[in-house]
């Protein structure tokens, strides 16, 4: 029997839920004599000094693919979660390079877009998308099929965005040319909550662009200048 539950079933909310995740390459070590965590990264090792055993537990879950950190705070009695919150997102804005942010719905079917760092000067400011200015992606975006995901990668960008599912090939395909958010929701058989936060992590990684369309040449020009110097 299939659990899975879809967003296409008339009259059902559709919710979007943030995931976590360290890279295929990233090691988690727990169990040390003073406690700490250490991660053993491509860029060299992080040990993560007294945390807490939520924090302990989220660390672990990340290493194993992509979780969703509020389950885990879940089970924390109402008067220590903010805490713990506050100091779980401190962390994991100090270990951003090491992190893939990720995007799914609330139908158990895992990530529908992840964002993977690629550079130890990677850094992830997701912010809500434009409402009215179009959006586009960077003319120099490189693609390709990749574990039946579509990849999209800039030349000496910071990240690479992985679209898992089919359904990211039209999104894809509406954002070559500058269109609003609610043009590519109109434009895509997909929830308007998803399209807004692809978009959003879409631009968080400069895989897309956004402006008013007399800015698309100056893009253009600059995204090309990136794309060569990448390969001098």
């Amino acid at each position: 029997m299939n659990s899975h539950i879809s967003w296409r079933q008339p009259g059902r909310q559709v919710r979007t839920v943030a995931l976590w995740s360290f890279p295929e390459d990233v090691l988690v070590e727990t169990g040390a004599p003073d406690g700490s965590v250490l991660l053993l990264t491509r860029w060299g090792e992080i040990r993560v000094t007294d945390p807490d055993a939520t924090t302990v537990e989220s660390l672990r879950r990340m290493s194993f693919g992509p979780v969703s950190l509020e389950n885990v705070l879940r089970g924390v009695a109402d008067d220590g979660v903010e805490d713990l919150r506050r100091r779980l997102s401190a962390l994991l804005e100090r270990l951003q390079h090491v992190v893939v942010r990720s995007v799914g719905l609330d139908d158990g079917l895992g990530p529908w877009l992840s964002a993977v760092p690629l550079t130890p000067r990677a850094v992830f400011r997701v912010a809500p998308p434009p409402g009215d200015r179009p959006v586009w992606l960077s003319p120099a975006v490189q693609t390709r099929r990749e574990s039946g995901g579509l990849v999209l990668e800039v030349p000496g960008g910071a990240y690479r965005v992985v679209l898992h599912r089919p359904d990211g090939g039209p999104l894809v395909e509406a954002l070559a040319t500058p269109n609003t958010v609610a043009g590519l929701t109109a434009a895509v058989d997909l929830p308007a909550a998803l399209v807004g936060e692809a978009v959003a992590h879409l631009l968080a990684t400069g895989v897309a662009v956004t402006g008013a369309r007399t800015e698309r040449a100056v893009a253009t020009s600059v995204d090309a200048q990136r794309s060569g110097r990448a390969y001098e």
